[in-house]
């Protein structure tokens, strides 16, 4: 009995050796490592990435917001463009009213059409333009005959146009007339028109 607690002792006594050698060990483990792993490096250098990231993110949204406010201005620009197009169509037109069964411009058509001229000089648009022309009769002549009134009515004001106004623009002839108006009067005429090309 006394040989056995003899070596429980002896055991116990070389357990708790080693088991102070083990915490000794142990203690120096985390003592070096607390040395050689100093994470103040790394901290800083994270947070100057996060600094950079944060004034990456800051410049992104700067720049998010500059390009809304441009393409704002591009939309106002273009929507100023359109009315500009559409109220340089809708002031440079003018109409040119005939006699009874004639083709020859009056001394008030000509004037009219000296005034749309120099209406549309004063526009000084750079807008590429073309000119049109629609022709009408009344309906008191037959088809035949106002086909080839329209037709002469056209050449009139074109004619006109370009050799003495000094029209370049392309100019466009309809003369089909799908209608009729109330009155002959207000149908005997050639009415002049700009479209801007795209």
């Amino acid at each position: 009995m006394f040989f056995t607690s003899c070596i429980n002792s002896k055991e116990a006594y070389d357990k708790s050796k080693l088991s102070g050698f083990v915490a000794n060990q142990t203690t120096d483990l985390i003592a070096k490592n607390q040395k050689t792993t100093d994470n103040s490096g790394i901290e800083k250098k994270l947070s100057e990435v996060e600094t950079r990231v944060n004034a990456l993110d800051a410049n992104n949204e700067k720049a998010a917001k500059l390009v809304a406010e441009l393409e704002k201005k591009m939309d106002d620009l273009e929507t100023l463009e359109k009315e500009s197009k559409a109220e340089f169509e809708r002031s440079n037109n003018a109409v040119v009213f005939f006699e009874l069964g004639s083709a020859q411009l009056t001394t008030s058509g000509m004037q009219e059409l000296y005034r749309w001229k120099s209406a549309l000089d004063k526009s000084k648009s750079t807008y590429s333009y073309s000119v049109n022309l629609f022709a009408s009769a009344d309906k008191t002549g037959n088809a035949k005959v106002n086909d080839k009134l329209r037709a002469k009515r056209a050449d009139a004001v074109k004619n006109f146009l370009v050799n003495v106004l000094g029209v370049t623009a392309p100019i466009q002839v309809t003369t089909t007339q799908p209608t009729f108006s109330k009155e002959n009067t207000v149908d005997r005429r050639v009415m002049v028109s700009i479209a801007i090309n795209n």
